[in-house]
């Protein structure tokens, strides 16, 4: 009688442990095949670009869109061959405030799309990449 009591916790504990693995299981399916459904709606392309590597989600919604900001400014200057000072800079866009636009001038600088240059008298002046 005991023996057959032993018997029934061993078999019960081997049931709750297959249980538990078949959970775990179904749960890494499911990653699996949610991870290659994001990936088949992700060119490879944006992959080598971005540095994604194990990301579940797709790609961002403005990927590759410049700032609004970014595009004010870039039709602001590319109007003036001689560029324009951050003061002129905020006259001629009064829609955003100084801090946008120093971001915005940052990151472009950065890209190599908008140029400071500063000479010995007065204020340095942004100015458009041809």
């Amino acid at each position: 009688m005991a023996r057959s009591r032993s018997l029934r916790s061993n078999t019960a504990l081997i049931r709750r442990a297959l249980a538990t693995a078949q959970k775990e299981i179904e749960r890494a399916e499911r990653n699996f095949h949610q991870t290659i459904r994001s990936t088949q709606k992700t060119p490879a392309s944006a992959y080598r670009s971005s540095g994604i590597n194990s990301r579940v989600s797709g790609p961002a919604a403005r990927a590759g869109k410049p700032a609004p900001v970014q595009s004010a400014i870039t039709k602001v200057l590319s109007k003036r061959r001689r560029g324009l000072a951050m003061d002129r800079l905020q006259a001629a866009l009064p829609k955003f405030d100084e801090k946008s636009l120093l971001n915005a001038t940052f990151a472009m600088r950065r890209k190599g799309l908008v140029t400071f240059e500063k000479n010995g008298n007065g204020r340095g002046k942004y100015r458009w990449q041809d």
